[in-house]
């Protein structure tokens, strides 16, 4: 059976035919880029993180076994990535933070849909409906660097992103997977392709389950959490270079944690996307594309089975579609014209103590809208082929109209300019880079449901839109050695500050400045051994209140040495954190703010796998080897870790020592 995979003709796109090579194979004599031979540079487990190989971006492959293990949702695979952070609530439902940037300064598209939260104490962030296995590729682009897909991200976008297939001839292929770890974790995952050469069926089911963990001190985190997740598109492929398909998708999943009494009893998601793609053999246009969504988020939590009467249910339905046109005025200029729209409406219910009791009457009351708000864009992104390197630009435009329902109530329009400009140079191994970005972004649903700090009893609904305007410079080599380098210095006008100082947390306008950037070299000693070694570090300044930005994770460094051979290979993984006492208690973002300083710390892990042809492939590791007891400066308060054989904690620690094998089998 032979098929092939459609991929879209823009600048973007095409460069994630890039292999994700993570470790060297070969030690080539010459400095030229790695040739694996007959084996694949990317049938490895990827253990200190995805080297940035392109300006601005991060491409990996999600269903490579990965150390640490991820969780089961988006946020646990980003932390992955040098540069992010988590703040850990639990087992799961972690908040991502890129560059010390958190929220919604990070975009993160869902396979074309934005797909947001509910739950005003964030139990389930965009991420928590996303399991990354089940996706071809992630990509990260760093910084106000695109302006291509939707809002743009300040501190980055985030891509999950799955293929469309074409078959040459009838055939079936899939994929199975299946994890078992510690504290009985559980992971599966079934992939099935099918198809013709016009038509195609593309399905996969996946489960995730793990227990409440412990940490070093066999401390038990309340961490459970369930979640099955199931997914199936139709396609019809007309010629070879077009596809039309429907898509339909629905997760259903629960969790506990440990910084908040209240259990998430339901965390849904049902969406629904209709895609065309269309390539022409023409001498100006080369491609449309055209895609509409919708998705609904339910999500009831309560403490009801703890015998309190408390429980509140949030909702949210977002609907939306973009229209790109990819254009070739000649061969020196490639341009995408784009338009897009998304309409996302807020709404919730909950009971009263005096009057109703439990779950059912919780159920029986009526919803009410909390906020509304409607979004259209249109923007254009070019490369130009200019002095033997390319320069690449966008500029968006975005218009808003938000209502809100509750406390004062109100409505408000905003216009926003976004865009950036970036130089790349190719000279050989080498890539450099120059790029300087402008983001704006209006206040999101978390940010304005804080108290106004004028007056504590009304909402933030005035807030100023965030400005944010980034510098980014790199350098990459790629050769024997891979050397991989970026920086930024960024500008943010009314930046959104979240301070919990206050009777009521407040959120208000101030100014700021960022600056860091993240370093990676990969080195190969023999055609067997390996090192690679990244550094990541973010500064964030306050200069309005002159102190330090909150929530800014400190500098990290990974440091791992590999053994691989034709069907085994081993590792040695050892992450350094260093001390934060930039700190600045009870303010930080929508996420969480400062607790406190933080104390540094290091785990080690070691890791292994073996791979049996093309077929079978088993991967196995454990994680904090030591089994110390430590929790990430970025982290949630333990206050609400009470369940039976726990007690509340300062901070949520991270897990104890934790092992896991994982079988992946592909036909």
């Amino acid at each position: 059976m032979k098929h092939k995979t459609i991929t879209l003709a823009s600048v973007i796109t095409a460069t994630m035919s890039i292999p994700t090579l993570v470790f060297p194979l070969t030690a080539l004599a010459e400095d030229e880029p790695r040739d694996c031979g007959d084996r694949r540079c990317d049938d490895y487990i990827v253990i200190t993180g995805d080297l940035m190989r392109e300006p601005t971006k991060v491409v990996t492959d999600p269903k490579k076994p990965r150390l640490p293990l991820p969780s089961y949702d988006g946020a646990g695979f980003l932390k992955t990535i040098p540069g992010f952070s988590i703040g850990r609530k639990g087992g799961a439902g972690g908040d991502p933070s890129l560059r010390g940037m958190g929220g919604s300064r990070i975009s993160i598209v869902d396979d074309g849909q934005h797909v947001y939260g509910t739950c005003g104490g964030r139990m389930d962030p965009p991420t928590a409906y996303i399991y990354p296995e089940a996706y071809d590729s992630i990509t990260v682009i760093k910084g106000p660097q695109t302006v291509k897909y939707g809002p743009v991200g300040s501190a980055g976008t985030v891509l999950f992103e799955k293929d469309r297939h074409s078959f040459v001839e009838p055939g079936v292929e899939g994929r199975a997977s299946v994890t078992g770890g510690s504290f009985e974790r559980q992971d599966y995952i079934v992939e099935l392709k099918a198809g013709d050469e016009t038509h195609y069926l593309d399905l996969d089911v996946n489960q995730s389950s793990s227990d409440h963990y412990q940490d070093g001190d066999g401390n038990t985190v309340q961490s459970s959490y369930d979640r099955n997740n199931y997914n199936i598109a139709l396609g019809w492929t007309p010629t070879d270079t077009s596809v039309i398909e429907l898509a339909y998708g629905k997760s259903d999943g629960e969790a506990e944690y440990a910084d908040r009494a209240n259990k998430a009893r339901v965390i849904n998601n049902e969406n629904v996307t209709l895609l065309t793609q269309f390539e022409f053999d023409s001498d100006l246009i080369r491609e449309i594309e055209f895609q509409a969504y919708t998705n609904k988020n339910d999500h009831i939590m309560d403490q009801f089975d703890q015998g309190v009467n408390s429980g509140v249910n949030v909702r949210r339905k977002t609907s939306g579609g973009h229209f790109w046109l990819e254009l070739t005025p000649s061969e020196s200029l490639e341009a995408t014209l784009g338009v897009d729209y998304m309409q996302s409406t807020h709404e919730g219910r909950g009971i009263n103590p005096e009057f109703d009791n439990g779950l059912d009457d919780l159920l029986s009351k009526p919803f009410k809208d909390n906020m509304r708000y409607e979004n259209m864009g249109i923007f254009i992104e070019a490369d130009y082929a200019l002095g033997g390197g390319n320069l690449l630009s966008g500029l968006r435009f975005d218009h808003w109209d938000s209502e809100l329902f509750v406390a004062q109530t109100g409505k408000r329009s905003d216009d926003l300019i976004s865009g950036f400009i970036r130089y790349e140079y190719l000279n050989g191994n080498n890539q450099y880079y120059l790029g300087t970005g402008h983001a704006q972004r209006i206040p999101d649903y978390w940010e304005i449901m804080k108290a106004s700090p004028d007056n504590l009893s009304t909402k933030a609904f005035d807030l100023e839109p965030e400005k944010t305007t980034q510098l980014d410079i790199g350098w990459i080599y790629q050769a024997n050695i891979e050397i991989s380098t970026s920086l930024y210095y960024g500008k943010v006008d009314d930046y959104i500050l979240v301070d919990s100082n206050t009777s009521k947390t407040s959120a208000y306008n101030i100014d700021a400045t960022i600056w860091g950037g993240e370093v990676g070299i990969t080195y190969p000693f023999t055609e067997q051994w390996s090192a690679q070694t990244t550094l990541s570090y973010s500064h964030g300044e306050n200069d309005t209140q002159d102190t330090p930005l909150g929530q800014v994770s400190p500098m990290e460094g990974r440091v791992s040495v590999n053994y691989e051979g034709e069907e085994w290979t081993a590792g040695l993984f050892w992450r350094v954190v260093a001390a934060q006492d930039r700190v600045s208690i009870g303010q930080g973002n929508i996420s969480g703010q400062d607790l406190a300083e933080s104390s540094g710390f290091g785990t080690l892990a070691i890791n292994g796998s073996w791979k049996h042809g093309d077929v079978v492939l088993v991967s196995f590791g454990i994680e904090n080897l030591f089994d110390i007891t430590y929790a990430e400066h970025v982290s949630r308060s333990g206050a609400g870790n009470d369940i039976p054989g726990s007690e509340p904690m300062f901070q949520v620690n991270e897990p104890g020592r934790t092992a896991w094998v994982k079988l992946d089998y592909t036909f």
